[in-house]
């Protein structure tokens, strides 16, 4: 007669812990993954987004939004329904779930929005300027990004 077993052996503890462990690098790697994506929809959104003010720009010699004739963008509320109207871009969400709203910092027109943390902000910088949140023409304000138009 076998003897009565309580409990589990080590072996049968040991493959437990693999299998949970395996399970869990595979949900940070998941998470890694997703994050990447975000910040790289964010990079070429941006390029999008200044591509279809200059193509308003071409085809209306004036810029969308631009209510006084300044060549900034006064509203940008405006400057969406304005590219809208011609079919050339639409505004959508970003990926960490603001929006990009258009307008300009008093010399040249932006783009802003927001993200979830500066780690995410120092890595869109890495991807398209040059790696420094405070200079150049992509700059962070904690987790509120200015993207300049020129």
């Amino acid at each position: 007669m076998g003897k009565n077993r309580k409990g589990f052996t080590l072996l049968e503890l040991a493959i437990v812990l693999v299998v949970i462990g395996l399970l869990f690098g595979l949900v940070v790697r998941g998470i890694n993954l997703t994050r990447g994506a975000k910040v790289k929809r964010v990079a070429t959104d941006l390029r999008s987004i200044h591509t279809a003010v200059m193509i308003y720009y071409e085809r209306n010699n004036a810029y969308p939004g631009d209510t006084d004739g300044d060549g900034l963008i006064d509203n940008g509320a405006q400057a969406w329904n304005d590219l809208a109207s011609q079919n050339i871009a639409y505004q959508k969400p970003t990926p960490f779930g603001g929006t990009y709203d258009l307008g300009n910092d008093g010399t040249h027109n932006t783009i802003t929005f927001t993200v979830d943390n500066t780690t995410t902000a120092q890595e869109i910088d890495n991807l398209i300027d040059n790696g420094d949140i405070t200079t150049g023409s992509l700059t962070f304000s904690d987790t509120t990004g200015t993207y300049i138009m020129d």
